[in-house]
């Protein structure tokens, strides 16, 4: 009911004497007596106020049951009172003291210090006379505004309630609120205190359901760390302030839902599922202690306990906490770097936790982790675009199986791959970790180990390398893994040692596929070096028919090996460069049929070829070489071994050459190349200028001297009986081209030499007939030899057959046979019957023996005219025998002879005519001009020489007549200078001519023939036919000269009788 004035009046001031002076008004009043005859007191719409008029508090509702026993006396002194729609505010100023206010212009109804002592205020209030009988104070529909000087945060709890309960002096106030936050959930918190009047100690509780993290951080400094998290927390806090007003310890039990870590509204969250914290705050030693702290979170899953200390809030300000925690068994997974968490057994840590700005920083962390320990520490910082990570690790040993699982597959992928792929077993030791995260940059990771005992594919083509033991690092994208150890074993040839190799990529982060870099260092036999290099991806002996094991030593090598990493590497893409040393190296592969040697060669191998190169020996024969193998999709197939060989008999017992002994002597060098194609026998190529070199062929009587140079150049193939193609020689006046063919069991099958020029004297085509280590036949099948130049000698023993088919025999510059064949040896000189053509025209006879260091030549034919006739003496001769012999003189192509022919004719020759005609015998010219004269016997003495024919003698004797003549015949020129005596009628003109010449009677004419032989000057002294043929000697003159000659001494021997008897008897 609306009460009466003076009922207001009444009840206003009675109810302001318990007020401190303060008034109130009121709306409706109710007064109900209940059972019992307790009266209740019920004001709607009540205004306290200061003195002043200024407005305190408003409540909707207020309800006070008074206590009987005092209203009995007289005094008004409410038992329980209920307020209803209270509105305050709370404020905390940023130095820490505390101030309440019921209405929002008001001033404060209190304030203290802090919480505790505001508590400790409202406790005296309860001390009062007025109050003495109150047992319960229950406030409903409560807003209370809470102001937070230090954050500057504003909270509003409404719907609250706040109950009060006394008995005697123990005091318990307990309240609710719900928490308007804006969030998508419901928040609420409970409190309650306990105390006892009039003591400075009291303990209090709050509990929270899903109060926003940074709310909670902010109700005190020990809280303050939870700031960092966006997350709802529900819980429970107990703790006590002592009798001084001190604040005692304080424990927590927290439960943090799904939120998330974030500093600062621009770092990126990092998202977790929940959290569950209990701890104990001790005031007095700034700790924070955790029974226990787990986490469950994208990041992470683990439990922890520990203690951490809180610094800065002497000042009121949490600065930062240093921690020491032990873990259990956790589950790592930072920044979702893992598809699966990471489970590690357990460890502790110490870390420090700046707030502002976050800074996390980890001091040490050991985790033990199936046997292993891993010491971490680092920092996780928050900068303007982002989260920064920095952890440094350690780890003693661990599989490479468990490196994986703890290397993140995001992370460095490309190594990391590499790690995985061809790190296959082994043990890690003393490994060292480096891992810095920031947004917007790619992950940098810092790695290095040792491992020991491993399997290690360093390139998907070669063999594993097995016990390798070494290091692995990864700094700045660059991944090298060193093998201070390890042991490849090859297809062929066993163990290779790989100590010293790496491997490195230089930059991972290449795509889409990063450049790899393999640094070799081998060493073994070089069968297995040569396995390494037939095989992918060098494939060195693709295209030729060598085997791996085409030498025996041992190789020490060093190179690189670049190639992209990525399935089907063409081998385009490769580039690679081996060098090495290859020792006391022997092959019988690289020349067939031989033994190759050497104490040290050089191997080089590159895309482009492998080389060998060095000093070495074919059997016992020194060799400079090279051998070369082209390899890629374009290159050359087949290889190549050249160099520089030594020229020396023993080539010749190397390769088995059957020349006799001495026909090479000395020592020079030459060029070489040796092509190896596949499926072909070796092909060789040589040349030389052959200084140093002494060669012979004494069938052909040739010789060059070691100090003479010259032209060697051949190609060969090397097979079962290995052929010359092609040979040319230049040397010593000596030009030979042609082909050799060599015998199974070695030395000389054939020889043909297509083109043969020696010393201006032989031009033809020759055959060599091989016949072992003995010299070898000869045959020569067509050309010319000229006998003027020829060093025909007695040869020596050992001589080959020589055969001979030539087109031409030169014997003078005007004498010749054409269409020669003879048969010859030469074991003692040269030794041999032929046959032929006389300037092409009349046949002879013959044979040629050794004699006087020199050849004997001996003709013969059945038609002596017609030797005459084609030799361009007498053109008028027919028939008759010829006997000729020619004996080697003191020079070459000097001949001494002698000449006899039988029963020969002479028709129509004009010098005799011109004889007969100046001596007037008309019968002789009848006869010559008929059948011819006959000569029964024509006898001569002669020196040949190249140009000219000295007859010292010379008779041609016959029934009818006799001469004598002796001079010169110049073969060039056809010139004669001749002279002699015709005896007419000799049969009887030769009765007593002992003392005359042979062909010269006792009666006879001088004469001389001078001139061209066709058409000679041709002088007679008739006078000279009275001069006995005594006397003819004595005044005989010196023989004819050609000119430009002295005059030779006449000859002035007399004849013999029996050369006289000799003559007669061949004039009848």
């Amino acid at each position: 009911m609306r009460p009466p004035d003076w009922l207001r009046a009444r009840v206003e001031a009675r109810i302001e004497q318990g007020l401190d002076g303060l008034q109130i008004a009121f709306g409706d009043i109710e007064l109900v007596i209940r059972a019992g005859l307790r009266p209740r007191l019920h004001l709607r719409d009540v205004v306290l106020s200061e003195a002043d008029g200024r407005i305190l508090a408003r409540l909707s509702d207020a309800e006070a049951s008074l206590a009987l026993r005092p209203l009995l006396r007289g005094r008004v002194q409410p038992k329980r009172i209920a307020l209803s729609g209270l509105f305050a505010t709370l404020r905390r100023e940023a130095g820490g003291t505390v101030s309440l206010t019921l209405e929002d212009t008001a001033a404060p109804v209190g304030q203290a210090a802090g919480l505790p002592q505001l508590m400790e205020g409202a406790e005296q209030i309860l001390l009062r006379p007025q109050l003495a009988a109150l047992v319960a104070l229950d406030v409903d529909a409560v807003t209370l505004r809470y102001e937070d000087g230090r954050s500057g945060k504003v909270w509003t709890l409404d719907g609250g309630q706040v109950r009060l309960r006394r008995d005697g002096d123990a005091l318990g106030i307990g309240a609710d609120f719900a928490v308007l936050s804006g969030r998508d959930y419901a928040s609420s918190v409970e409190m309650n205190y306990t105390s006892r009047i009039g003591d400075a100690g009291a303990e209090f509780g709050v509990s929270v359901q899903d109060i926003a993290a940074p709310d909670i951080a902010a109700q005190s400094v020990a809280l303050h760390w939870l700031k960092v998290l966006r997350a709802p927390i529900s819980g429970a806090l107990r703790g006590s302030v002592d009798k001084a007003g001190a604040l005692g310890p304080l424990s927590a039990t927290l439960h943090i839902g799904a939120g998330a870590l974030q500093p600062t509204e621009t770092t990126r969250p990092i998202p977790f599922s929940g959290a569950r914290s209990y701890f104990t705050y001790d005031p007095a030693a700034q700790t924070l202690t955790f029974d226990e702290m787990s986490v469950d979170s994208a990041w992470g899953t683990g439990r922890a306990e520990g203690r951490a200390y809180l610094g800065g809030i002497e000042n009121g300000t949490l600065t930062d906490l240093v921690g020491q925690f032990h873990f259990a068994a956790t589950a790592l997974n930072p920044a979702g770097l893992y598809r699966e968490p990471v489970r590690l057994e357990g460890g502790t840590a110490d870390f420090r936790l700046e707030l502002d700005p976050f800074r996390l920083t980890l001091g040490q962390m050991h985790l033990s982790d199936q046997g292993s320990a891993l010491d971490l520490t680092g920092t996780l910082t928050t900068v303007a675009e982002g989260w920064r990570l920095a952890v440094d690790g350690h780890m003693d040993s661990l599989t490479p199986a468990r490196l994986l699982e703890l290397w993140p597959p995001s992370v460095s992928e490309k190594p990391r791959t590499w790690v995985a792929e061809n790190v296959l077993d082994g043990t890690l030791h003393d490994i060292d970790l480096a891992l810095r995260l920031e947004e917007g940059r790619k992950p940098d990771i810092y790695a290095d180990l040792d491992f020991d005992g491993a399997t290690v594919r360093y390139n998907r083509y070669l063999p594993l390398m097995t016990g390798a033991s070494g290091t692995l690092s990864l700094e700045r994208q660059r991944l090298v893994a060193t093998a201070d150890r390890g042991i490849v074993t090859a297809g062929q040839g066993g163990d290779l040692d790989v100590a010293g190799s790496s491997f490195i990529i230089p930059d991972v982060s290449v795509k889409p596929a990063a450049p790899a870099v393999i640094r070799l260092r081998v060493g073994g036999a070089v069968t297995a070096v040569m396995s390494l290099l037939a095989g992918p991806p060098v494939r060195a002996l693709r295209d030729t028919d060598l085997p791996v094991d085409l030498a025996q030593g041992q190789a020490r090598l060093e190179g690189t090996l670049s190639l992209p990493l990525k399935k089907g590497v063409p081998f385009e893409e490769i580039a690679f460069h081996v060098a090495g040393d290859l020792n006391q190296v022997e092959s019988t592969v690289l020349v067939p049929g031989q033994t190759v040697s050497a104490t040290a060669l050089r191997l080089e191998a590159d895309q482009s070829r492998v080389e060998i190169t060095g000093t070495a020996h074919i059997g016992a024969l020194p060799v400079v070489l090279r051998w070369r193998q082209p390899i890629g999709p374009d290159a050359p197939k087949g290889s190549r071994v050249e160099g520089q060989v030594e020229l020396s008999p023993t080539l010749l017992d190397t390769f088995r050459i059957g020349l006799p002994e001495g026909s090479v002597s000395g020592q020079g060098t030459g060029r070489f190349t040796l092509d190896l194609a596949k499926g072909s026998p070796p092909a060789l190529h040589l040349t030389s200028d052959l200084a140093g070199v002494g060669l012979a062929i004494p069938t052909l009587g040739w010789r060059k001297r070691a100090e003479e140079t010259g032209m060697l150049d051949l190609s060969a193939t090397l097979s079962e009986a290995a052929r010359i193609e092609r040979l040319s020689i230049e040397a010593a006046g000596l030009t030979a081209t042609g082909s050799v063919i060599g015998a199974k069991d070695g030395g000389l099958d054939r020889a043909l030499l297509s083109s043969v020029r020696l010393g201006g004297w032989l031009e033809a085509g020759v055959e060599l007939i091989g016949r072992g280590r003995a010299a070898p036949d000869v045959r020569i099948l067509t050309g010319v030899v000229d006998l003027r130049r020829a060093p025909l000698d007695s040869g020596g023993e050992g001589g080959g057959a020589l055969s001979a088919r030539l087109d031409r025999l030169q014997i003078s510059d005007s004498l010749a046979l054409q269409d020669f064949s003879g048969d010859f040896t030469t074991h003692d000189g040269l030794r041999g019957s032929f046959t032929g053509k006389l300037n092409g025209q009349t046949p002879v006879r013959g044979r040629i023996e050794p004699q006087g260091g020199g050849s004997a030549i001996y003709v013969e034919s059945d038609d002596g005219g017609g030797v005459f006739r084609s030799a361009g003496i007498l053109n008028q001769g027919h028939g008759g025998s010829f006997e000729m012999s020619l004996f080697p003189a003191e020079a070459p192509a000097l001949f001494n002879g002698t000449l006899r022919v039988r029963n020969t004719r002479v028709k129509d020759a004009p010098a005799i005519a011109a004889l007969l005609n100046a001596v007037s015998v008309v019968g002789l010219l009848d006869e010559m001009t008929g059948q011819g004269i006959q000569f029964t016997e024509v006898e001569a003495k002669f020196r040949l020489e190249p140009d000219r024919l000295v007859l010292h003698e010379s008779s041609a004797t016959g029934p009818s007549i006799g001469l004598s003549m002796d001079g010169l015949y110049d073969l060039e020129r056809g010139v004669l200078n001749m002279r002699g005596v015709i005896s007419p009628v000799y049969l009887i003109n030769a009765v007593g001519s002992v003392l005359t010449r042979k062909g010269e009677g006792m009666i006879g004419f001088s004469y001389t023939l001078k001139g061209p032989a066709a058409a000679p000057s041709v002088q007679v002294n008739p006078l000279s036919g009275l001069t006995p043929g005594i006397f003819r000697e004595i005044f005989r003159g010196a023989q004819p000269t050609m000119p430009g000659e002295a005059p030779a001494e006449p000859d002035r021997t007399p004849r013999r009788a029996p050369d006289l008897i000799e003559g007669a008897e061949g004039g009848r």
